[in-house]
């Protein structure tokens, strides 16, 4: 009995130290792990949550830079890493919800192999077109379209682009020329300078040349107006049925403690809540904070947008690689 009573003494004393050192998280700096290069409009992102979160939680959370293979490198680092809530990923529709349809062979399962934590943002994409271009508005742009089949040019840099560019295309049964890019700047300043007719560029990427007055917002790419974008138009409010924006959020590890995803996940709520962080959003990014929700709406949001995608992807005729 003594021996019983010992163990169960021992069980308990291990349950309330691990509990302790859940509680007490974090205890050491955290990295967040972005598939983007630095100075883009996803990194700007996530070193403005960097700063919040160190702000909130009293140890530094600092940025970590692993672009290349359209974001699995990035991905896959920080699903074979230790969750212990020390790793996080910005992750986003490129790598968790698009992936999947891009490549035959992934190195990661996006639901499998992560932790849901939270969403920061849900960032729209709109079309654009230079400064100096005689088109004025979308209604002009679809009139150019229609008129000269097969010749206007339009200019994408990501999976985001590419998917709201073709669904624009098909809604409106329109004959263009789509563009690749590696990179939105280069795009935006082949549009600037003519080369291309137009662009449809993310407002995290674009919202910077939009306020320079470089180029022009004729429509967004959501079902409802953009608030950062006053006076242009839904591409929905035309050809109903066109609603796309690419995702940010934050996970970690598959197994991450749920103590240690509550932390972090109420953390960041309170910074959405904040005015500070809608102007930032809205300022340098285009970009809306999400309903306030819990991992696991956060979980149920992934699922949906995998189905999302997949749509999306197989109507732009994107072939897996």
């Amino acid at each position: 009995m003594h021996a019983f009573i010992r163990r169960a003494l021992c069980a308990a004393i291990a349950s309330l130290a691990a509990t302790a050192a859940h509680a007490a998280y974090p205890e050491q700096p955290v990295r967040i792990v972005v598939a983007f290069a630095p100075g883009s409009g996803t990194d700007n992102v996530a070193r403005y949550y960097a700063t919040r979160l160190s702000e909130e939680l009293k140890q530094p959370f600092v940025v970590e830079n692993k672009p290349g293979a359209n974001g699995s490198i990035a991905a896959t680092q920080v699903a074979r890493t230790q969750p212990d809530g020390y790793t996080l990923f910005l992750g986003s529709n490129s790598t968790l919800s698009a992936a999947p349809f891009l490549f035959k062979k992934l190195p990661y399962e996006p639901l499998k192999d992560f932790t849901a934590v939270a969403r920061l943002s849900d960032i729209p994409s709109m079309l654009v077109v230079g400064a100096d271009s005689p088109i004025r508005d979308f209604d002009q742009f679809i009139g150019k379209a229609r008129a000269e089949p097969g010749r206007v040019t339009w200019a994408n840099a990501n999976t985001a682009h590419l998917a709201a560019g073709m669904a624009l295309t098909k809604q409106a049964q329109l004959d263009m020329i789509s563009v690749p890019y590696k990179s939105s700047p280069q795009a935006l300043t082949d549009v600037i300078g003519g080369q291309v007719t137009a662009m449809v560029v993310d407002t995290s990427a674009g919202t910077a040349f939009v306020q320079q007055g470089k180029v022009r917002a004729l429509a967004v790419t959501t079902a409802r107006p953009v608030a950062a974008m006053p006076g242009v138009p839904s591409m929905s409010g035309r050809f109903p049925g066109i609603d796309v924006y690419s995702w940010l959020g934050i996970v970690g590890p598959a197994g991450m403690p749920d103590e240690v995803v509550t932390v972090v996940n109420k953390a960041i709520l309170k910074i959405n809540a904040s005015e500070d962080t809608v102007r930032f959003l809205r300022e340098n990014a285009g970009a809306e904070p999400p309903p306030s929700s819990s991992p696991a709406e956060f979980t149920q949001f992934m699922h949906a947008q995998l189905e999302v995608w997949r749509k999306l992807l197989r109507d732009a005729n994107v072939e897996p690689m």
